[in-house]
């Protein structure tokens, strides 16, 4: 596999780490099945176990679950549909038919990406005095990254 890398720098202040994705969809119409391109935000989550879709965007795609779920939220434990997706990051890595977990959703973004995806990458955040940046690369260099080493 091709290392891909991607960099996003963020104000000081950002609080999130919100990425630009497409979601590439399957739907049926008229007994069709077309995939669709659908632009939105993404959430990078490492306290997610797994990706998750918002019910907005399950709506609006008319997605099929292929599954339920227990999940646990902040919320508590409820039963959750699980859709497949598609998703292609900035740089262009794409992830294929990721197990999707509706939610609630939010006005930021439509897709929390989870350690699901993550835990294949290397990843960093990292600031300065003006900004922040989130890096990451895949597939891993399968080499452990730890600060308090060599200090």
């Amino acid at each position: 596999m091709d290392i891909k890398t991607l960099s996003k720098k963020f104000p000081i202040q950002t609080r999130a780490i919100i990425l630009d994705v497409e979601l590439l969809v399957s739907t049926i119409i008229e007994k069709e099945e077309n995939t669709v391109s659908i632009k939105t935000k993404a959430l990078v989550d490492t306290g997610a176990n797994g990706s998750c879709i918002s019910n907005r965007l399950v709506s609006a795609c008319r997605l099929h679950p292929v599954s339920a779920m227990k999940m646990i939220s902040a919320q508590g434990m409820s039963i959750a549909q699980v859709y497949e997706v598609s998703m292609i990051l900035p740089n262009g890595i794409q992830f294929s038919e990721i197990p999707v977990v509706e939610v609630a959703g939010s006005k930021a973004f439509d897709i929390i990406i989870g350690m699901d995806i993550l835990s294949n990458c290397d990843f960093s955040f990292s600031s300065d005095d003006n900004e922040s940046c989130f890096s990451l690369r895949i597939p891993s260099a399968k080499k452990l990254i730890d600060f308090t080493e060599n200090k």
